[in-house]
C-alpha cells in the first residue's frame, strides 16, 4: 500500500479516510498528516480487514523484538473484540493500556497497566515489583495475563498495594 510505511516499532498511515477509520476505533497517534499505529495494533486491525495488510507477517515483524508478541496480540484481540480500547505503551515499556470501557484515547486517562507474560511463568516478588512500581508511578492500576496460546481466554489478575502509613 503506497500509502503506509512499516517502520522497526510502527505502522505509518498516511491515507486520510483510512486515518480517520483508526482514530473512531481508538487506533494510533495521529501527527500532522499521518497517524503512526503499533505493530501489534495493526496486526489487530489487519485480522479485521480495516487494513490491507497481512497479520501474520505484522505479527513476525514484532516478534523480532518482543518475545512475547504473539501473547500481547492475544490479549489485544480478546479485549478489544469485547469493546475496550488496548494499546502497546508508546513509551517503550512492554505494558499495553488499557481504557474505561467506552471511552477513547485522550477522553479519559488508562486505567490499568497490563503486564503480558506466558503461561510458564513464574511468581515472584523479584518480577513482580518492577512491574508495581512502574504502576505505581504511573498512578495505574495492575493487571497481570496469563497466556496460554491455547486456551480460550488469558488469566487477568488484578494487583493493587497497600499502604499503612
Amino acid at each position: 500500500m503506497a500509502n503506509t510505511e512499516i517502520l522497526e516499532d510502527y505502522v505509518i498511515i498516511r491515507e486520510k479516510p483510512l486515518i480517520l477509520k483508526l482514530r473512531s476505533l481508538g487506533a494510533g497517534v495521529e501527527e500532522a498528516e499521518e497517524t503512526k499505529i503499533t505493530i501489534l495494533e495493526a496486526a489487530y486491525f489487519a485480522d479485521r480487514g480495516v487494513l490491507p495488510m497481512k497479520k501474520d507477517e505484522l505479527i513476525a515483524a514484532a516478534s523480532k523484538k518482543d518475545k512475547l508478541a504473539n501473547e500481547k496480540y492475544f490479549v489485544i484481540k480478546y479485549l478489544r473484540d469485547r469493546g475496550y480500547i488496548v494499546r502497546p505503551s508508546l513509551d517503550g515499556t512492554p505494558y499495553l493500556r488499557l481504557h474505561r470501557k467506552g471511552y477513547r484515547p485522550g477522553e479519559d486517562k488508562t486505567y490499568y497497566l497490563i503486564d503480558v507474560v506466558g503461561k510458564d511463568w513464574q511468581a515472584g516478588s523479584d518480577k513482580l515489583l518492577p512491574s508495581l512500581d512502574t504502576a505505581g508511578r504511573l498512578r495505574k492500576e495492575l493487571v497481570l495475563a496469563i497466556v496460554d496460546l491455547k486456551a480460550e481466554k488469558p488469566l487477568f489478575i488484578k494487583f493493587g498495594r497497600a499502604n499503612f502509613e
